[in-house]
């Protein structure tokens, strides 16, 4: 510190020397990023896509007609308020190519007082190759299988978030949250949908109350669009967002909703109460069985018709999936999502900056409530969170019990974030939390700022952001401070990234995930992906990714850390849709200290350089069966390692799926061998959309446990769910032909209702 704040006159040359190395090693990765953002704002924009169209067609415009009566929800569109509404019909396709779809697609919109209704036709040519092989809930991510229709609203025009809601050609439904080109499942809303398979295609009506979506009131219109996908043609077909370029979830691009007003609101009040029976036994403990009622409830109040409050008393979490079981192979902790429903309603807005989630979050909501892989009790919890006007608010505060076997207090957290709407699609905000599972005192504020734009050159995307965080912490010692930034162009031909992040050797956001402090990291992507269309490479295949990713990770002294440079010289996805893939990866790694890989293989601390190759398939989803398949292979460390990943789905028509999974490790070093499996199975059999069981068994030979989550699921009603659980847990040892012998067990009846005045 002395030697840099001297003037440079005054340094001797050897100590010149090592200020200069120093600060250019530091500033290295900044002055990189900076380089590419110019490369990328001038050069890549003005020739390498000149000859392409800028300027995308005018959003669509569509009016929903009031109804004195809403349909009843049958799927077959046959009621009588469908026959006021005027079928829209001026769908385009955008994958394969941008043009006619081939398949007709029909909209009718009607609304009373209480409801919005959407009917959606889709034509199809070939109706006994429809794919619908899921009734389950939420069950449609990206890699979707089926036939289905996702509509997106956008009911307070702020054209940056909005709702998303999915249904298949079965009736299955999936809701979440859409910002920007991502979305997310974690939303849970209120909401009904029916489906029909007919003759000459298939058909579904979706009602979604306006209890359910916060909206401002009085807008000339609404955000809408709507995507439909074929699978077995991979085909793409949409209102609005119709250029390649364009993400669906981009709200931007959505087309205009007119003729909403005077709809009724009611109290606004949702009251969710709870009732649960369990019984607890723990097998090591003959007398330990435990039987328990409880019960609990949800209050939700909206205060104006875009933002929430919500109280939670004796908070239960027992219809949640377990965690699935991963292998890990580094020095850090692994990323695992929440899965709590209190803890997803308003996480949207939590997210900030431009780090992902897995490499940095100011707030993770997982370190309320879970310590040490156990649930710690949830005492009480209030959240609000929506938007007043172009501002966006989200609070949360929760108070958990004492538990005095992990030697846990009772605990009171918090978290805050605000950011302001600016410009067409961009943001400013601040974020606030306060305390820590471990019981010390630690606060963290922070601020980002995003500039994103789906107008960039016309018609492309670009976002330009920064953010910088600050924690203050009773228990360490040195730079509290986090910022970093990042410059994204993410289209279809080109995608490219440049990001730079700083974590201090201080840092520790109590209610954050940050897996690697005191450290810099640099990371720049390019993907260039371009789709054949001619000879028999244009038949075959439908899209080559052809990426560059380097990651480089250095400590605060600019000494290489980690170095990571990955190449797919071969990746491309067919036409049928299958995926082929060939990746290349050199690594360095410098262990700052000794490092147990496994259980009695210790690598010594130093710098190592090793080669990775990666092998992937993946057949297509909508297949009845389908396999995944990758295998990782080469140097690791001193040493060599292989890991073999296969996954393999049976889908029988929507009434039962089948998903087996296995993970194979086998390390060979100098210091030993080792060997780590991972097993999962998933077996789901539905009745219908609304009453399924669901079957998940997990074994890893680490741990040596045998667990077991079985879930019984009906729908009585949207909102008005009944659960029975129940979970067990077997041991064995070192022994392969020991037995399992059985640890713990639990059994839980759940009834949650719903009730809005």
């Amino acid at each position: 510190m002395s030697v840099i704040s001297k003037p440079a006159k005054n340094l001797k040359p050897r100590a010149f020397c090592h200020f200069f190395c120093h600060f250019f090693c530091s500033f290295f990765p900044l002055l990189i990023s900076l380089f590419l953002f110019l490369f990328i704002l001038t050069f890549f924009p003005g020739r390498a896509w000149a000859q392409q169209p800028q300027v995308g067609p005018q959003p669509q415009s569509i009016k929903a007609v009031k109804v004195e009566r809403g349909p009843t929800l049958d799927g077959s569109l046959n009621d009588e308020a469908w026959k006021q509404a005027v079928p829209f019909t001026a769908f385009r396709m955008v994958f394969p190519r941008e043009g006619e779809p081939t398949e007709t697609t029909e909209l009718r919109i009607v609304y009373d007082e209480a409801n919005l209704y959407l009917g959606i036709f889709c034509s199809d040519s070939q109706p006994s190759r429809l794919c619908a092989n899921t009734m389950a809930h939420d069950a449609f991510d990206d890699e979707v299988g089926d036939d289905i229709v996702k509509v997106l609203l956008d009911p307070f025009l702020d054209k940056r978030n909005a709702y998303l809601f999915v249904v298949n050609a079965r009736g299955a439904r999936s809701e979440g949250l859409a910002f920007g080109e991502h979305s997310s499942l974690d939303w849970d809303g209120i909401w009904d949908a029916r489906s029909r398979i007919r003759p000459d295609g298939w058909s579904t009506e979706i009602k979604i109350p306006f209890k359910t979506i916060s909206f401002k009131p009085n807008l000339p219109h609404w955000g809408l669009n709507l995507e439909r996908y074929i699978p077995r043609k991979q085909e793409t077909i949409r209102l609005a967002a119709v250029r390649q370029d364009n993400h669906f979830n981009n709200a931007a691009e959505a087309a205009r909703l007119e003729g909403i007003r005077e709809v009724k609101l009611g109290l606004g009040l949702t009251f969710r109460p709870y009732g649960t029976s369990r019984v607890l036994k723990n097998h090591t403990d003959p007398e330990s069985t435990d039987y328990q009622w409880d019960g609990g409830f949800d209050l939700y109040k909206n205060f104006t018709p875009n933002f929430v409050g919500a109280l939670r008393y004796n908070t239960d979490f027992a219809e949640t999936e377990v965690d699935e079981r991963r292998i890990n192979l580094t020095r850090f902790p692994l990323y695992f999502p929440e899965k709590r429903t209190f803890f997803l309603e308003g996480s949207e807005i939590f997210r900030f900056g431009t780090a992902s989630t897995e490499s940095f979050s100011p707030f993770f909501s997982r370190r309320i409530g879970l310590y040490q892989g156990q649930q710690v009790p949830l005492l009480f919890g209030a959240k609000a969170y929506g938007r007043l006007g172009n501002t966006n608010l989200a609070f949360l505060d929760v108070m958990t019990d004492r538990w005095p076997n992990l030697g846990l207090a009772r605990q009171n957290f918090f978290a805050g974030r605000i950011y302001q709407n600016i410009l067409a699609e961009s943001k400013v905000g601040l974020i606030f939390t306060s305390g820590s599972p471990t019981g010390e005192k630690n606060t963290l504020a922070g601020l980002d700022l995003i500039y994103q734009t789906s107008r960039f050159q016309g018609n492309r995307n670009l976002l330009i952001g920064g953010w910088y965080v600050y924690n203050w912490n009773s228990i360490q010692t040195g730079r509290h401070q986090a910022f970093g930034f990042k410059v994204d162009y993410p289209n279809d031909l080109w995608d490219i990234v440049s990001s730079y992040s700083y974590y201090g050797d201080a840092m520790d956001p109590g209610l954050g995930f940050l897996p690697r402090k005191n450290i810099q990291n640099f990371s720049f992507g390019m993907a260039y992906m371009p789709r054949p269309e001619k000879g028999f490479i244009g038949r075959a295949v439908r899209k080559f990714y052809h990426e560059l990713r380097l990651n480089f990770y250095w400590d605060l002294s600019g000494n290489l850390e980690t170095r990571t440079i990955s190449l797919e010289p071969l990746n491309f996805q067919t036409e049928s849709g299958e995926h082929f893939e060939f990746a290349i990866t050199p690594k360095r790694d410098v262990l700052p200290y000794d490092f147990e890989v496994a259980e009695g293989v210790v690598i010594p601390g130093g710098g190592y350089n090793f080669t990775e190759f990666k092998l992937e398939f993946q057949s297509a989803s909508h297949r009845p069966v389908s396999l995944d398949l990758e295998h990782r292979f080469g140097q690791f460390y001193s040493g060599r390692l292989q890991e073999t990943e296969l996954g393999l789905n049976l889908r029988f028509k929507g009434y039962a799926t089948l998903a087996i999974n296995a993970d194979f490790v086998r390390g060979n070093l100098p210091q030993g061998r080792f060997s780590e499996n991972v097993f999962q199975a998933k077996a789901d059999l539905f009745l219908s959309p609304r009453i399924g069981l669901m079957n998940y068994i997990q074994y890893d030979n680490v741990s040596r446990e045998l667990a077991i989550n079985v879930r019984f699921r009906w729908e009585l009603s949207p909102g008005n769910v009944v659960y029975l659980v129940y979970n067990k847990n077997w041991e064995r040892s070192w022994d392969p032909m020991s037995r399992f012998l059985p640890l713990q067990e639990r059994g839980v009846f759940k009834v949650q209702f719903s009730i809005r005045p």
